[in-house]
């Protein structure tokens, strides 16, 4: 199953090899020379990934000797280790952090390989040169400041793969230990998407991200959710990157002194919606109940799905967190949306690993509902009983047909074909059934892809 080619200046990009997965519905490009970043994902032609033009073509020394206005922050799919907290040093050469993170498994050029995988798909493969904590620190007339020793160092690998009939991209992450003593390690993994129609329209009201929520889940300050900013680190960012700002005029406070109106908050029961916004610099925190979060382009109706490990709260998270979404104001501005992995105790030469799928579909609208291994879900299955008829709507990640079963525990007692449904059409159920007559207690929608696998898209329990 051939799908990845090694591209020169691939769209003018002017990197010599960019390694390019593709089939008739998505494309994906990751780019050795720029931290082996993902730095595109597209469903057709639309794109998901924000791609910064100022750093195109260019590859940068395998160093952490970096200040912090020298982030080569390329965009697209990228990751830092956690917690960052600790990655780097103080003046007295304690541990601290830094911005920029640390950049040999940040933006450094990475390994590359083309292999298969045991299922017989094509798979790209990228490793990080090895990383050295602490990073050292600029301190101004003090210049860099180093750790008296290296104290911990990892190693970075990530294989994809996609096959020939679905939006559906297959990520595992490996985080190794490479040196000699015991380590505390996770991986913040995040997309930085677009978040603009062109370049200076700052219309981030059309770039959304979903996020599932349960009440029962709080972070560990007790709160169901927090901005990561308050009303007078917004007023003074804007008024010192933005525009100027006047605390005497009502209008400016009014519309200012807050910690910004683009958190939508509860959309749908259990589900919040974050808009980006290019004069708000900050995250939301909350933890997802359910394994997905989902960004969607309101202009195109198109959206972009992560499924991800479950939050198990047994386990220890950086901040308490499985996820972040983040609205950044660097260069043209994007929003992010973050993953997180536990954090896990690394003898010397263990790993962890961990897996993300990522799926894009049509959709009709928003909001994102839910998001399964079939598609998204954007109006949940419902029966009317006085017409006898299903209604629903979705987006799917595979090529196949839709499968209405009628079932009473697992012995399906009537099926009835839908339609033909693909990633770039939206699925919409508006159809009379006529029920079986025995103890129906379950109607599902099955995805039958091209190879015959079955994959339950929504249930309704009567």
């Amino acid at each position: 199953m051939n799908t990845v080619s090694i591209e020169k200046n691939y769209k003018d990009w002017n990197w010599e090899n960019v390694y390019v997965a593709k089939n008739k519905y998505i494309s994906l490009a990751v780019v050795p020379c720029a931290g082996g970043r993902i730095l595109e994902y597209n469903l057709g032609e639309v794109p998901s990934l924000w791609l910064n033009p100022e750093l195109l073509g260019k590859t940068f020394p395998a160093t952490d000797k970096v200040k912090t206005n020298e982030w080569r922050n390329y965009g697209g799919y990228r990751l830092v280790p956690i917690p960052v907290e600790n990655c780097s040093v103080d003046k007295n050469g304690n541990r601290g952090k830094r911005w920029p993170p640390p950049a040999i498994i940040g933006d450094a050029k990475y390994e590359i390989t083309v292999k298969k995988n045991t299922l017989g798909f094509q798979t790209i493969e990228v490793k990080s040169g090895v990383q050295q904590l602490p990073v050292p620190k600029f301190f101004g007339s003090k210049g860099f400041v180093y750790s008296d020793k290296i104290e911990e160092e990892l190693q970075y690998s990530r294989t994809l793969y996609i096959d020939l009939h679905s939006s559906l991209v297959y990520i595992d992450h490996t985080l190794q230990n490479v040196g000699n003593t015991t380590i505390k390690r996770g991986l913040k993994i995040s997309s930085q998407h677009i978040s603009e129609t062109k370049r200076g329209l700052h219309d981030g009201e059309n770039y959304v991200a979903y996020v599932p929520f349960d009440e029962k889940l709080k972070l560990p300050n007790g709160k169901q959710f927090e901005i990561t900013t308050n009303p007078d680190q917004r007023w003074r960012y804007l008024n010192r990157n933005r525009f100027k700002l006047d605390k005497n005029n009502p209008e400016h406070l009014e519309k200012y002194y807050n910690h910004g109106t683009n958190w939508n908050g509860e959309v749908a029961p259990g589900i919040f919606e974050v808009e980006y916004d290019y004069n708000q610099m900050a995250g939301l925190h909350i933890i997802a109940s359910d394994s997905w979060l989902c960004y969607v382009n309101k202009k195109t109706n198109t959206a972009f799905a992560k499924i991800m490990e479950a939050y198990d709260p047994r386990l220890e998270y950086d901040q308490g967190l499985n996820n972040a979404i983040f609205c950044s104001g660097l260069s043209e501005g994007y929003i992010e949306t973050e993953v997180q992995t536990p954090l896990y105790n690394l003898a010397p030469n263990q790993s962890f690993k961990y897996r993300e799928i990522h799926g894009a579909a049509q959709i009709d609208n928003g909001p994102v509902l839910s998001v399964n291994m079939a598609g998204i879900i954007t109006k949940k299955m419902s029966f009317i009983e006085a017409e006898k008829k299903i209604t629903g709507t979705y987006g799917v990640f595979n090529e196949g047909k839709a499968i209405l079963q009628f079932k009473t525990g697992d012995t399906i007692l009537k099926s009835q074909e839908l339609q033909e449904v693909n990633p770039l059409k939206i699925f919409k159920l508006n159809i009379a059934v006529d029920t079986p007559d025995h103890h129906l207690d379950t109607v599902q929608i099955v995805i039958i892809d091209i190879n015959k696998k079955e994959t339950v898209l929504d249930t309704f329990y009567f």
